[in-house]
């Protein structure tokens, strides 16, 4: 499978890794992906920290009550975060076409557990997810509903969680700070 949508960038290791060599390699993953909240590094302006979908839910009433004045500091359109944001959340539910390798699925967990301990996450904001590609523009109404819809769906689910594509099995309150951490980074980049 392609890795091409790892965030971390392109593992080029052996498809076995030593005990030794995967620790020292999870310690240098955690301490990066920390250092950016020690930093202050950040994608994004507003620093919004989402504990639920509940809470990405009323800033998504926000900024569709607010679109005159809103403002785009990532280079996606509204259309194209929107509906990114929608097949992430969705993926929970129905899969990914491609997941990352096993072993990137660990390290990138490591990063995940990182993103909790903190409270939040900060990612490259143009990385695709897995599946088709998205048109920077459409028609909005349709990508609010989408996003609603992926995030209502996610609530109201009793079945069996599908892996994520990059942090692999993740129980449902996992599933929720992921996709809530994930569109408060996104989000955090629009303004109005």
């Amino acid at each position: 499978m392609s890795n091409k949508n790892n965030n971390m960038g392109e593992l080029n290791a052996p498809t076995t890794m030593s005990r030794k060599s995967f620790l020292r390699l999870s310690v240098g993953v955690a301490a990066a992906a920390g250092l950016g909240s020690l930093t202050g590094c950040s994608n994004n302006g507003r620093a919004l920290r989402f504990e639920s979908l509940n809470d990405a839910l009323v800033e998504l009433a926000l900024i569709e009550n607010n679109l005159d004045t809103l403002e785009m500091q990532q280079e996606w359109s509204l259309y194209k975060v929107l509906n990114h944001l929608a097949m992430t959340a969705e993926g929970a539910l129905y899969g990914f076409p491609e997941n990352d390798p096993p072993a990137t699925q660990a390290i990138n967990k490591i990063g995940f557990n990182a993103f909790v301990a903190q409270g939040f996450m900060s990612h490259d904001l143009a990385a695709p997810v897995p599946g088709p590609e998205i048109p920077d523009d459409g028609p909005l109404p349709e990508a609010f509903l989408r996003i609603r819809n992926a995030i209502s769906d996610f609530q109201n689910f009793t079945g069996e969680l599908y892996p994520h594509f990059a942090y692999g099995n993740l129980t449902y309150d996992q599933w929720e700070l992921a996709n809530a951490f994930h569109i408060a980074d996104h989000f955090s980049s629009l303004t109005y």
